[in-house]
C-alpha cells in the first residue's frame, strides 16, 4: 500500500485505517486529501461548502488555521495544452501554474458562508522567485484565469496602503518581504505557500512536465473564519486544484 507521509500522519491522529481508503495519487498512492471525514454539505444561500472537511495539520499559528498537503496536478497537465494554445493567442503568453493557483485560492476562499455578504474586493498579492517577482491582482473574484494571468504579468506597481484579502507566495518568500508590501497590521484572510523546490514549480501550463507534477503547499485561513468553514474551504481548494475543469472555463 502506497501512502504519503502526511496522509499516514493524519490517519494515525484520527484512528483511520489506511487500508479502507482509496488513493488518488500516482499509482493509487493515498494522499492527505483522501483522508476524509464525513460531514454534511452546508449551504448558505447559493454558497456551498465541500461535502468533506480537510482538518488542520498543525496547531493554530498567529491566529491562522494551518493546512499542509499535496495534490497530484496530472489532471491539469492532461487538459492544459489546448487551453494554453488558446491562452497564447489571447495573451501572447501561456498562463502559469501560479495563475491557476490564484484562481483556485480565491474561489475556495469565497466559498465560506461567512463571506457571503463580504463587500471588500478579493485582492491578491503574489510573490514568486523568493519575493523578487511581485504582482497585485485586484478584485480577482471577478476575473477568469486569462485576466488574472494578464494582470499578474503586467508588472504594475503594488497599490499604496495595500491590504489584500489573499497572499500567494513560494516557500522562500520571507515574512519581511510580504510585510514590506502591505499596509502595516494587514492580516489577510487567506495565504497560500507553494512548498515545492523543483523546476516543475516553474512549468508553464501545457508543458510535458505537468504529467508528473505533485504540488506541495501550506494553506492558512484566518481564525475570524469559523473552523468548520475553514476546513471546508481547505477541502474545496484541494478539490479545485485536483480537478481543474471548472477553473479553466472562460466564464
Amino acid at each position: 500500500m502506497k501512502i504519503s507521509s502526511l496522509a499516514a500522519k493524519i490517519c494515525k491522529a484520527k484512528g483511520i485505517n489506511p487500508a479502507t481508503l482509496t488513493g488518488t495519487g500516482p499509482g493509487g498512492r493515498i494522499m492527505a486529501a483522501d483522508v476524509k471525514e464525513s460531514a454534511p454539505k452546508k449551504r448558505d444561500g447559493a454558497t456551498a461548502i465541500a461535502e468533506f472537511a480537510q482538518l488542520p495539520t498543525r496547531p493554530e499559528k498567529d491566529n491562522y488555521y494551518v493546512y499542509d498537503t499535496e495534490v497530484d496536478m496530472a489532471a491539469l497537465g492532461d487538459i492544459s495544452l489546448p487551453i494554453a494554445v488558446q491562452c497564447e493567442k489571447l495573451l501572447e503568453n501561456r498562463y502559469s501554474v501560479i495563475d491557476y493557483i490564484v484562481r483556485a485560492v480565491v474561489k475556495a476562499g469565497l466559498s465560506a458562508p461567512t463571506l457571503r455578504n463580504y463587500t471588500e474586493p478579493a485582492d491578491v498579492l503574489i510573490f514568486e522567485n523568493s519575493g523578487e517577482k511581485r504582482a497585485a491582482v485586484t478584485d480577482a473574484a471577478k476575473k477568469n484565469i486569462y485576466k488574472i494571468s494578464r494582470e499578474a504579468a503586467s508588472g504594475a506597481a503594488i497599490p499604496p496602503h495595500y491590504s489584500p484579502m489573499f497572499i500567494v507566495c513560494d516557500a522562500h518568500t520571507s515574512r519581511a518581504c510580504v510585510a514590506a508590501h502591505v499596509e502595516p497590521g494587514c492580516r489577510p484572510l487567506f495565504a497560500f505557500v507553494d512548498r515545492g523546490n523543483t523546476p516543475k514549480e516553474k512549468v508553464r501550463a501545457g508543458a510535458a512536465g505537468m504529467a508528473d507534477y505533485i504540488l506541495s503547499y501550506t494553506f492558512y485561513v484566518h481564525t475570524s473564519i469559523p473552523e468548520a468553514e475553514a476546513n471546508g474551504v481547505a477541502a474545496n481548494l484541494h478539490a479545485m486544484l485536483y480537478n481543474p475543469v471548472r477553473l479553466l472555463l472562460l466564464s
